[in-house]
């Protein structure tokens, strides 16, 4: 178990710690140890990860240490631990997808976003739990990750592990993949940050895909400016820090068809409460609605389901016992979208895009909540019937425009934390950035879970 010292810098910003190195105030040696030491701590109480790096991340953090004794200009992720979705490719380590199909299974080459970050000296402490093939559903043989706030609730999917670990300072950010929520689930339900991209701002080199037409990558972490520092080493993007802080005159448009229609009533006071700091904060706020928006995640469903069973042709008709029930049950769904559901399906992706960017015209972002509720007991699974957990992110996987969920607040009864989203122009995720940045430091920032 870490110090108390020691924990407490778990908890830093990564230019916090990135100074440190660069001051010869702490190792990247000291940190990785007490890392890995709090990994070990939590595990497997938390179960997120599948995979865990530490020899090698101590031997990275060896080098990185003689660098900073050198003191050589690094980048500011050098010698920072992070994690990774176990859905990336990585050479000669195991990537499982959370199945019992890729159990075994160690790939010949590295993803993009894994080298990018080797590449810019961030030390990979493990790779994280998922739900299966990030399909809606966890394998029983990796069992759920479960939430920090109550270990008796779910972390959120399908970057499950991602989010615990963040949220828990196993890691100052990790690497999860989101098709219709799964980077902004986990972020809602544990308290931290994380941004789904525009479309291809990182690359899918090496990523196992879900639905190529709705798959974003990008970071998990317990700030915003943190978030925007790797996201800005995991692709070409560049962010002006310096012009962060005011956001009087930015226009805001609130989605009131998504956020005047939560039924819990607590999740519904912290939105009115994140709305009104919005304002206070000088933004201008905007009533505005999206036409489709209710029914875009129907027309969803065929574009996910008909590219995600394609990936999985030469395993359907032979390994129907290795995957969990509701994952061939929606495997199964995706061989029976016929050619005219799906092509229509993207018709109305196109007819979506265009309405959401008419709007985008209006305001400088929109907001609304990113799931109606807080964490779960379990999972919801597209099988069981609980797809409104992605009612409010998957309209911008459709429309491929950037969106960021940050912490609005924690429920009063259960002390579980609530998601507040801001979705931005293309490419404009400086502006989301400064928003959600503004909003964080107003309202005391990340907040510890009780773990």
């Amino acid at each position: 178990m870490p110090s108390t010292d020691m924990k407490q810098l778990l908890y830093k910003s990564i230019e916090e710690i990135s100074t440190l190195y660069r001051n010869k105030e702490v190792s990247p040696v000291e940190i990785t140890e007490a890392t890995l030491d709090r990994l070990q701590e939590l595990e497997p109480r938390l179960n997120a990860f599948v995979t865990v790096l530490g020899e090698q991340a101590l031997a990275k953090a060896r080098k990185a240490e003689a660098v900073f004794v050198k003191g050589e200009n690094v980048s500011k992720l050098f010698g920072i631990p992070v994690s990774l979705k176990d859905i990336f490719m990585t050479k000669g380590i195991r990537t499982s997808l959370g199945s019992r199909i890729m159990k075994d299974f160690v790939p010949e080459e590295d993803a993009f976003v894994y080298h990018a970050l080797q590449d810019n000296g961030a030390i990979i402490i493990g790779k994280n739990n998922m739900l299966e093939f990030a399909y809606g559903s966890v394998h029983p043989d990796y069992g759920q990750c479960n939430n920090p706030w109550n270990v008796s609730r779910t972390a959120g999917g399908s970057s499950t592990g991602s989010g615990a670990s963040v949220a828990v300072g196993i890691g100052y950010a990790s690497i999860g993949t989101d098709t219709g929520c799964s980077i902004r689930v986990p972020s809602s339900f544990c308290g931290i940050v994380g941004l789904k991209p525009t479309y291809e701002t990182v690359s899918r080199q090496g990523l196992f895909p879900l639905s190529h037409s709705l798959d974003h990558i990008g970071p998990l972490t317990r700030t915003v400016r943190d978030n925007a520092i790797v996201l800005e080493h995991i692709s070409s993007r560049r962010f002006n820090f310096d012009s962060w802080g005011e956001i009087r005159g930015i226009k805001v448009g609130v989605i009131r068809s998504l956020t005047d229609s939560i039924m819990n009533p607590e999740v519904s006071a912290l939105m009115v409460s994140a709305i009104q700091q919005l304002k206070e904060l000088g933004a201008q706020l905007y009533s505005v609605e999206i036409p489709g928006i209710e029914s875009i995640e129907e027309a969803a469903m065929p574009i996910v389901l008909a590219e995600a069973s394609t990936y999985h042709q030469k395993w359907f008709d032979s390994r129907e016992k290795d995957y969990s029930p509701n994952t061939y049950a929606n495997l199964r769904e995706g061989y029976k979208v016929t050619a005219v559901s799906y092509l229509v399906a993207l018709e109305k992706k196109k007819a979506f895009t265009e309405a959401v960017d008419q709007v985008l015209k209006q305001v400088d972002v929109l907001i609304c909540p990113t799931v109606p509720y807080p964490a779960t007991e379990k999972d919801p699974s597209f099988e069981d019937g609980n797809i409104d957990i992605s009612q409010r992110t998957i309209p911008f996987n459709m429309s491929g425009h950037p969106a960021l969920s940050l912490s609005a607040g924690n429920t009063g009864s259960e002390n579980l934390p609530v998601g507040l989203q801001v979705i931005g122009q293309y490419f404009d995720e400086e502006t989301i950035y400064r928003i959600g940045d503004a909003f964080h430091q107003s309202t005391g920032g990340y907040k510890k879970p009780p773990l």
